[in-house]
């Protein structure tokens, strides 16, 4: 099948690149780095708002770390997919796959861990507090209400 048949369009035989892809590779490495620019700075509020308690205070720094590593990780991950990307506009390569399955299926998953341990310490620390923990207790199970709990 030719070109013309399925884009419509002649095949651009004069090398020419048209500078809306680049600026396509350079808005999508904004847009990462935008991203881990964004992890950094809830990692970096984590440790400077994180309580004093000491129970809290070692759990928020070891999420504020990992947050931290991910943003760095993707900062790094961003610049090689921009650079890869570059070179092959520039060599005017054939890119068989355009998208980048694993870069957001582990920025999800990074943030879908954070954000289960930051519920799973606000539960452990609700639960210490007996006034709390009775409530959730009448609120997950209504006839406990007019009982002492």
């Amino acid at each position: 099948m030719s070109c013309l048949a399925c884009c419509g369009e002649p095949p651009n035989s004069t090398g020419y690149i048209d500078p809306k892809t680049f600026l396509a590779n350079e808005r999508t490495f904004i847009s990462w780095l935008h991203m881990s620019t964004t992890l950094g700075t809830v990692a970096t509020a984590l440790v400077a708002l994180g309580t004093a308690s000491s129970a809290t205070l070692a759990a928020t720094q070891i999420l504020a770390s990992a947050l931290l590593l991910t943003a760095i990780i993707f900062c790094f991950h961003s610049m090689r997919t921009f650079d890869h990307r570059n070179r092959v506009i520039r060599r005017r390569a054939d890119m068989t796959e355009f998208d980048d399955f694993w870069g957001p299926a582990t920025v999800a998953t990074c943030l879908l861990a954070s954000w289960a341990s930051v519920f799973a310490l606000t539960l452990v620390k609700l639960g210490a507090n007996d006034s709390v923990h009775a409530s959730l207790k009448v609120w997950l199970n209504p006839s406990l209400a007019g009982n002492d709990v």
